[in-house]
């Protein structure tokens, strides 16, 4: 049996089209695969440094679901350690998004673990905590960082990035903070600064009702599916008051009911026509 996963992407999550997204990557996952928003998540790549991969496919976490998210898998692993570096390719000038994709899996407080972004040597968050007063352990969080590329240089909030841009390579780092080390689990770069920061604010403050519609949603089709199979039957409709004998009375069943009804109506009359003749005959021959 088919099983069905309804999501209504063109309301609440990221309004990513493929043409904006140009590279995604799936920090510490060692094969590629399409979010579902339609875009490919390639396996990890373009990183250095002092790192290494953690891979959460069977934690209990993740078993019982990633928050915040349509594309879970992208969380199932990370690349964490004391000092590294991503460094993508980009070959045009222009606006550009990075979104940081975390998941807190290990730790249940906001500060338990802190640590620097950079871009180049520029410190772009100062001990960031996954963790924070809307996110949870277990939930996604996103980081939209907007930049721009000008020839050999990289911008962000029109400041330069030294060293942020080298070789045709925009180079983003993760250094130790204030507590634990530093973790990524997925990297997308996208053309332009409209990357769907606002609809992934939407889509964390609605999120427990967005779910339900979806499990209501994802219950009628896979109701739907079974009909179509023939596995169940479908629900019947309660008819409307008289409704119902109305269309008995329309019935084959109804009709030869009315005619065999009509047809003893009809020798009741005719007998009860004759003994009034013969009761007659009777009268007068007295």
């Amino acid at each position: 049996m088919i099983i069905l996963f309804f999501i209504s992407l063109n309301t609440f999550v990221n309004s990513l089209s493929l043409k904006q997204v140009l590279l995604a990557i799936d920090c510490g996952g060692q094969e590629s695969f399409n979010s579902k928003e339609g875009y490919l998540y390639q396996d990890d790549q373009y990183f250095s440094g002092d790192s290494r991969v953690s891979d959460y496919t069977y934690n209990d976490v993740v078993y019982a679901g990633i928050a915040y998210t349509f594309t879970p898998r992208v969380y199932f692993t990370e690349r964490h350690g004391n000092s590294f570096d991503y460094n993508i390719p980009i070959n045009k000038n222009g606006q550009y998004t990075i979104i940081l994709q975390f998941v807190e899996l290990y730790f249940e407080n906001e500060g338990d673990r802190q640590f620097d972004i950079y871009i180049g040597t520029k410190k772009i968050l100062n001990n960031f905590s996954i963790i924070d007063k809307k996110h949870q352990k277990g939930s996604a969080k996103e980081v939209f960082i907007y930049i721009e590329i000008q020839d050999d240089k990289v911008l962000h909030e029109n400041e330069e990035c030294s060293k942020g841009f080298v070789n045709g390579k925009l180079k983003i780092g993760f250094r130790k903070g204030a507590a634990d080390l530093p973790k990524v689990d997925g990297i997308v770069i996208v053309k332009g600064h409209n990357a769907g920061e606002e609809e992934k604010n939407h889509l964390i403050d609605n999120w427990e009702q967005i779910l339900e519609e979806n499990r209501k949603k994802e219950a009628e089709l896979e109701r739907a599916e079974l009909e179509a199979q023939n596995m169940i039957v479908p629900d019947q409709v309660e008819p409307e008051e008289g409704e119902g004998l109305f269309s008995f009375l329309l019935s084959p069943l109804g009709i030869g009911i009315i005619a065999f009804g009509m047809s003893i109506f009809g020798l009741l009359i005719f007998t009860g026509e004759n003994q009034d003749q013969k009761n007659k005959k009777i009268n007068k021959s007295k």
